[in-house]
């Protein structure tokens, strides 16, 4: 019995359906140009029935010139469409926007298709598919098939030699980016040496041997197929190395992650029992295939899903519940079992970048689209770790830019952009450096790309030894600043936020110092020691929300359990605060958790609150004290360690915490979302470097608890204003008397300006 569709999976197949039929229109169009036998699109329109004329068009093309990925399924569609005169007029319609798409040639040099496909796909969120952007996709190609790798790119025998994958692949974006990278490199390398350029030798090595595609989406790789054969029409490729595989079943298939169970997907099994295949593009068709392999790879380039496992687990979240919680259960399996560096819980993106692995050559590279959390999330570090053990980390490009702090399209999530080498056991290159592009504009046009690629130089600055930073500009417009910092270094710290915390290398180059117990300051001499010590040495931190939440309800009346409950930015604006909320006990457990006993919860709060997560443009204060031991759902509590005038420590710290200092360190160790809505874990505060109150005078605590009396009712501004803030000016003041630093207030107006902050552009 067929399923009945709902009115939004109507609209979606009717949308998919027209884009198929106008990727067709386009490709029937084009392919006029090249070979006499198509009609062009005109005649078909002109017909008395287009419907007919198309259909038979369609079948000639497939019976005698093959291109079956992009006509088979559009005169599917046409043969079962209703024969009236608004069908009729409908792809009149379609067939008038195909032939002014056709009229703007530089629409048809990349993904267009792929384009519209992803407005289209309502699904996004579930599938985890956020498509690259193409100029982003174009940037990330050329950091990783640079000129100056190792590899003779004029070589036609060399180049039929390699392989490009792409193990999610989608329509194809990056894919399109490295044909195009690879055809430039080729062209130039062949005209610096006054060789023949061979063309179509060029175009069907890459359709038919480099590239290689695998997606559980079988549309997005129809548009693949389509948008490959597009750079040569006149090419009737004989095969395409683009892979359609399984996702779900009876047999809880994981599409390409199941190359994690072996380096090659096998014969699967159906719903009813009946063996399956997943299918392989080729020219004329789809074939059905047993096995399916990656070959050994150059470059596995990725933009891979990477919904998460928290937050109501949406891993596989398209499919229906029952099968996902098995799917979630085989891959927790298969992780476990296969002792994978990988973690499910930051996202598939992490257990993709596991599975790429499995199939890089020692000198390849792999080139990635990842949310900017992959650089200090703590779900991420099996991956940081990963990488640590088998690569050398080439290149980090992060967008500061408040207009898009994203590389993919249907998102507005921070990513970062990294390229890493494979070299297993060369600890030589731990003086390598690794790059960071901090863009101030995130490029919205292929050139602009271009332009920053071409703008970097030879020479870049390293963090902690250089001074100033390399200009990246497009034109006359500043599109970014870029600095070094050696490999070795960056692997031996757990997180790798650092290069790309700020847009402004002086912030970043500060912020360097500061996490190693250093006030460094631009344009002044030398530098100034800092007495710092992780902040777990000093106490501990509370539970977190879930903990609270297993334990405790919210009470409408006074009980012996009193809570600092939320964070609302108009409501707390001053150091010093008192519980605004009480708590219960849970008699038992809420559905599906386990219940948190009083004994275990109680003893940790704290009469000192750390944020849990800030929305940097409107909060104003990153640490609280209050005026009796609570618990809080938005705030981390902490408890010194028994000590002597642990109020005196409670009020040093709160101010310590709320200065520039101290917000500097906080934001360069932060787990950024999305832009300016950033999140600590518990594991990293408790590394966090704060000020070693134990080894402060009696003199210093009192300048510091003396401050904090002064201002502790007094109303903070938010921190995009912290530049013209007296009372945060009054804090700094404070600080640098106590510690016998110089006036540090430069890097107050430099954090209010930083785009994170003031969600302005620079």
């Amino acid at each position: 019995m067929t399923a009945k569709l709902s009115p939004e999976q109507n609209l979606s197949v009717s949308r998919i359906s027209g884009l198929v039929l106008i990727n067709a229109l386009v490709f029937q169009e084009i392919l006029s140009e090249h070979d006499k036998r198509v009609k062009p699109l005109q005649t078909a329109l002109n017909d008395s029935n287009p419907i007919s004329a198309l259909s038979d068009q369609w079948k000639f093309i497939l019976e005698k010139i093959n291109y079956y990925p992009i006509f088979h399924v559009a005169r599917e569609i046409i043969a079962n469409a209703t024969s009236n005169a608004d069908v009729a007029e409908s792809i009149k319609e379609l067939g008038a926007t195909a032939q002014r798409i056709v009229s703007l040639r530089a629409a048809l040099r990349h993904d267009l298709m792929g384009r519209v496909y992803h407005r289209l796909l309502a699904e996004a969120k579930y599938l985890g598919t956020y498509y690259t952007s193409i100029p982003a996709a174009t940037l990330l190609l050329k950091l990783a098939l640079h000129p100056e790798k190792s590899v003779n790119w004029g070589d036609a025998n060399t180049l039929r030699q390699f392989r490009i994958a792409d193990l999610a692949c989608g329509t194809g974006t990056l894919l399109m980016a490295a044909a195009e990278s690879i055809t430039d490199l080729y062209i130039r390398a062949r005209a610096a040496k006054g060789d023949i350029i061979e063309h179509r030798m060029l175009q069907r090595a890459l359709a038919e041997e480099i590239i290689h595609g695998y997606d559980v989406i079988p549309s997005a790789l129809h548009l693949t197929a389509s948008t490959l054969a597009l750079r040569a029409p006149e090419i009737a490729f004989t095969k395409m190395n683009l892979f359609s595989l399984p996702l779900g079943g009876q047999e809880r298939r994981l599409g390409s992650l199941e190359f994690l169970h072996d380096r090659q997907v096998a014969e699967i099994i159906d719903l009813f029992g009946s063996k399956t295949t997943a299918k392989q593009t080729t020219g004329s068709g789809e074939e059905a295939i047993t096995h399916v392999k990656v070959p050994p790879l150059d470059l596995c380039v990725m933009n891979p899903p990477f919904t998460r496992s928290v937050g109501g687990n949406l891993l596989f979240g398209s499919l229906p519940d029952a099968e996902r919680k098995n799917m979630q259960k085989r891959l927790s399996e298969l992780i476990k079992k296969k002792k994978v560096l990988a973690s499910s819980t930051a996202g598939l993106g992490s257990v993709f970048v596991a599975t790429a692995d499995k199939f890089i050559k020692t000198g390849g590279r792999i080139g990635l689209v990842l949310p900017k959390a992959v650089l200090s999330g703590v779900a991420w570090g099996k991956t940081r770790d990963l990488l640590k053990q088998k690569y050398r980390l080439e290149f980090i490009v992060a967008s500061h830019d408040p207009a898009r702090w994203n590389f993919s399209e249907n998102t507005n999530l921070s990513e970062v952009l990294l390229v890493a080498v494979k070299e297993t056991g060369r600890a030589s290159s731990n003086d390598k450096p690794v790059i960071s592009l901090n863009l101030w504009r995130n490029p919205t046009t292929t050139f602009e790309a271009l332009a920053i690629h071409n703008a970097i130089p030879s020479g870049i600055p390293n963090l902690a030894e250089g001074q100033g930073s390399a200009q990246l500009s497009v034109g006359q417009t500043k599109a970014g600043e870029a600095i070094s910092v050696r490999w070795g270094d960056l692997k031996k710290d757990p997180l790798w936020i650092l290069p790309a915390a700020f847009a402004q290398t002086d912030l970043t180059r500060a912020a360097y110092h500061l996490m190693r117990g250093k006030l460094w300051l631009p344009g002044k001499r030398g530098v100034h020691r800092l007495p710092l010590c992780p902040l777990s040495s000093l106490g501990a931190l509370g539970p977190d929300r879930r903990d609270i939440h297993d334990g405790f309800g919210l009470s409408q009346e006074p009980t012996a359990y009193p809570s600092f409950w939320g964070h609302d930015a108009s409501a707390v604006f001053t150091l010093e605060q008192k519980p605004n909320k009480f708590l219960i006990p849970l008699v038992e457990a809420k559905p599906g958790r386990d219940l948190r006993k009083l004994e275990h919860l109680w003893p940790l709060a704290g009469k000192l609150l750390l944020a849990e997560r800030l929305w940097l443009k409107t909060q104003r204060l990153v640490a609280l004290h209050l005026t009796e031991p609570v618990l809080s759902n938005m705030w981390w509590t902490f408890a010194f360690k028994k000590l002597k005038k642990t109020e005196q420590l409670e009020k040093s710290l709160a101010l310590w915490l709320n200065s520039t200092i101290a917000l500097l360190i906080l934001l360069a160790s932060r787990e950024e979302t999305r832009g300016a809505w950033v999140d600590f874990k518990k594991p990293v505060l408790a590394s966090l470097p704060v000020v070693n109150l134990a080894d402060l005078s009696t003199h210093q605590l009192r300048i510091l608890t003396a401050c904090y009396d002064q201002i502790a009712g007094k109303a903070l501004q938010p921190l995009p204003e912290m530049a013209s803030d007296q009372l945060r000016a009054t804090v700094d003041a404070a600080v640098a008397k106590a510690l016998r630093l110089p006036d540090f207030s430069i890097l107050r107006t430099l954090l209010a300006r930083e785009p994170v902050v003031s969600l302005n552009r620079l």
